[in-house]
Order: C-alpha cells, then sequence, then structure tokens
C-alpha cells in the first residue's frame, strides 16, 4: 500500500492535504495547554497567552506542525535519501502525529520537534569554516531558547555535539562555540535579572522545574501503552535497519546524513525522558527520526506487505 502510494505523487499530495485538516481539526476542537505548573519560565508565558485567547496559540501550532511537515520533506531530499520526487516524511510525519493524538495537548515536546526539524533543515557539514563557525553559534542561541521552553530540549545540544565530533574536523573548537553560543542568553537573563533585583526570582525559577515525569509515570500506565511502546520500539529499530541495508551502496555523504538522523533519535530517546511530559506524550520527540525511517523504508522498487502491517499496527496502537 505504502509502497505504490510513494509511486504517485498526485495521490501523496491528496493525503498530505487530508492529513494537514485532520491535524487542523485536532488542535481547534481537540487541543488542550498541558500543565504549566513546573514547566519552563517561557512555557509558562505561553501558557498565559493561551488564557489570554488560545486562538494565537493554536495558530501557532498549526504552523508549527506546516512548518515540521514541510521541513521533514526538504530534509529527506536535502540529504538524498531518494533518487525521486516524495512527499511520503511529511506524510507519514502527520499520520503518526494524528494517530498518536499528540495534537489533543499544547505540550513542551510539540515546541521541541519544530526545533529538530530547524536543526536538521539549517546544518551542513559541507559550509564553509566562518559560515559553519556562525552557523553553530546560531545554534548555541537557537538551543537556549528551545531549553527555556522545554528542559528536554538539551537532547538537542547533545545531538549538535555528537553532529559536529563525527563530521567536523574542528570538532573541540566548534563544541565551544555551540556552547558559547548557548550560554550567552542565560547569562544575559541572569545580568537582567541581577540589575533589577530578581536573581531569586531567576534561581527559583529553576529550581521548581518537574523533572523525570517520564520515569514517575512509568508504573502506572494502562496495559496497551506498555503494548504500544514496546511496539514502537520494535518498529522503529526493523525500519532502521532496513534503511541502513537500502544505503549500504550509497554515497558516503548520504550514509553520514543517515548516521545523522540515528544520532537524532539516540539523543532524544536519552533526554525525553528528563522532562515534564507523560511517557506516552514524549513519543513525540522521536516522530522525525521515525518518519524518515518509514519514508525510506517504502521506496524499494518491490514493495513488502510486512513494511505495511508494521506502520498499520503502530498506527493503531498508538491511537488506542
Amino acid at each position: 500500500m505504502f509502497h505504490r502510494i510513494n509511486k504517485n505523487l498526485n495521490l501523496q499530495l491528496a493525503l498530505l492535504v487530508l492529513l494537514t485538516g485532520w491535524a487542523g481539526w485536532a488542535i481547534f476542537t481537540r487541543m488542550t495547554f498541558g500543565p504549566q505548573e513546573g514547566s519552563m519560565f517561557l512555557f509558562q508565558f505561553l501558557a498565559e497567552v493561551w488564557n489570554w485567547n488560545d486562538i494565537v496559540i493554536r495558530v501557532f501550532a498549526l504552523l508549527m506542525v506546516l512548518m515540521m511537515t514541510l521541513g521533514v520533506i526538504r530534509i529527506f531530499h536535502k540529504r538524498h535519501f531518494s533518487e525521486t520526487q516524495s512527499y511520503m516524511p511529511g506524510v507519514f510525519l502527520l499520520l503518526l502525529l494524528n494517530s498518536g493524538k499528540f495534537l489533543y495537548t499544547f505540550t513542551p515536546a510539540l515546541l521541541t520537534t519544530f526545533f529538530i526539524s530547524l536543526v536538521m533543515l539549517l546544518y551542513s557539514s559541507n559550509e564553509q569554516t566562518g559560515k559553519m563557525k556562525d552557523l553553530i553559534f546560531g545554534f548555541g542561541l537557537l538551543m537556549a531558547v528551545a531549553i527555556c521552553l522545554d528542559i528536554s530540549a538539551f537532547g538537542i545540544v547533545f545531538f549538535l555535539i555528537l553532529m559536529i565530533i563525527f563530521n567536523n574536523v574542528t570538532s573541540f573548537k566548534d563544541i565551544l562555540i555551540l556552547l558559547l553560543g548557548l550560554s550567552v542568553p542565560f547569562l544575559w537573563a541572569f545580568a537582567v535579572a541581577f540589575i533589577v533585583n530578581g536573581t531569586s526570582t531567576f534561581v527559583e525559577s529553576w529550581q521548581h522545574l518537574v523533572l523525570f515525569v517520564p520515569v514517575k509515570t512509568f508504573t502506572s500506565l494502562r496495559i496497551i501503552d506498555y503494548v504500544a511502546m514496546g511496539w514502537f520500539v520494535v518498529v522503529t529499530v526493523i525500519l532502521m535497519l532496513r534503511s541502513k541495508r537500502l544505503l549500504d551502496n550509497k554515497l558516503i555523504v548520504i550514509r553520514q546524513a543517515f548516521n545523522n538522523v540515528n544520532l537524532l533519535l539516540i539523543s532524544m530517546a536519552l533526554f525525553l525522558c528528563l522532562g515534564m511530559v507523560p511517557f506516552t506524550a514524549a513519543l513525540l520527540y522521536l516522530l522525525l527520526p521515525v518518519s524518515v525511517y518509514m519514508s525510506m523504508a517504502v521506496v524499494r522498487k518491490r514493495p513488502w506487505i510486512l513494511m505495511d502491517l508494521l506502520i498499520v499496527s503502530l498506527c493503531v496502537l498508538l491511537w488506542l
């Protein structure tokens, strides 16, 4: 099924429209705002905007979903994972977002996933040295904003450090530049707080954070949740291995880009437990790399019915 859809661009576009409409319906009719107590201070600011006018946040959420969808499609082609035009990454991302009901609650995970798509779009190890250092410094500034929204965004920082180590020659200097860019907004915020005698408030905003919610709530999940998460892991590993086999004979730059996707999955899997997003909702952190794996798994010339069964069964379990 998905193999045939991959061959028909018009059908892919139609699915994109339908799935986008489904996402828009979920955002404007079902979405609620996640708990703000114990969250990062910028996320609390968004909560105040929601209380003032929730339509603003709903429109913002829809725009983020649209940009994530266009971003993952562009990432797929920019990294040359397919020899032909395909919108399947966007189809799979929207399918996972909708089937998993990830858009029913506005959580920090949605914001972090948006920042992940930005980083994957902008990063390129082939940039000239000067531009590359400016880009890495800019990533540091961007990640500081992401962390002020969601503490689990430290996973993106870890991902960037791993990418720099494996892809860049001057990795140590570039890591220092990244950390410098990351520290600038926090130093500036602390300086402002010190000037206005708000240092204690600034410190308390960090002391009151609620951390490791996925770990604390793991034992209280439903049985179907354990089954869905276990199957999510199994399907992801199968898709990853299949994608690797398809790229074994590709150019080294393509295999390097695929390894970056693997690093992203590993980094976010390690840090999804850090924040205040419940475990089932925290799977959102992993959807972008999984949608890339799914898209790569259906590009083979001959269809494989097992792929359809794996993907459909995963979506059904996420819905339940």
